[in-house]
């Protein structure tokens, strides 16, 4: 395989990642949403759910990886 078409494959395989990558973080939004939901406690307004603050540092790393991904894809 030629130096271009090893190229051009890293550069879709690193498209796709950032597809799935993508995706995952829609799943983990979904999920915040969903927990968010399910913890509100009208007394207890200021209730700190260590979980839901873990899902959201994921999504946060989530989106720096497929920004990362993205870059990389640009990098002709």
């Amino acid at each position: 395989m030629s130096e271009s078409l090893r190229r051009e494959s890293a550069l879709a395989e690193l498209a796709a990642l950032a597809e799935n990558v993508e995706r995952c973080r829609e799943r983990i939004v979904a999920l915040a949403e969903s927990q968010r939901l399910a913890n509100i406690d009208p007394n207890k307004p200021d209730s700190d759910d260590g979980l839901l603050v873990a899902i959201y540092e994921a999504e946060r790393a989530l989106i720096n990886a497929v920004r990362s991904l993205q870059r990389a894809t640009r990098a002709r």
